[in-house]
């Protein structure tokens, strides 16, 4: 093996760590807001102005 192929080989290997440590980051985050809302009192509809925008639904009459 090449010199070029191991070190592309780490690099698929080290984006994929990547990627498992944003979704683990996540998961983390989202518990955490769950526990403080949940200690507070906090619904989702007090919060909706301090959250992103969600996805745009589109509508039957779009395509």
């Amino acid at each position: 093996m090449s010199k070029l192929e191991e070190l592309l080989a780490q690099q698929e290997q080290i984006t994929m760590q990547i990627e498992e440590a944003k979704k683990q980051q996540k998961t983390e985050d989202l518990k955490t807001v769950r526990q403080l809302c949940k200690a507070h009192g906090f619904t989702a509809r007090m919060l909706k102005g301090f959250l992103a925008e969600g996805r745009k639904r589109r509508t039957k009459t779009e395509n």
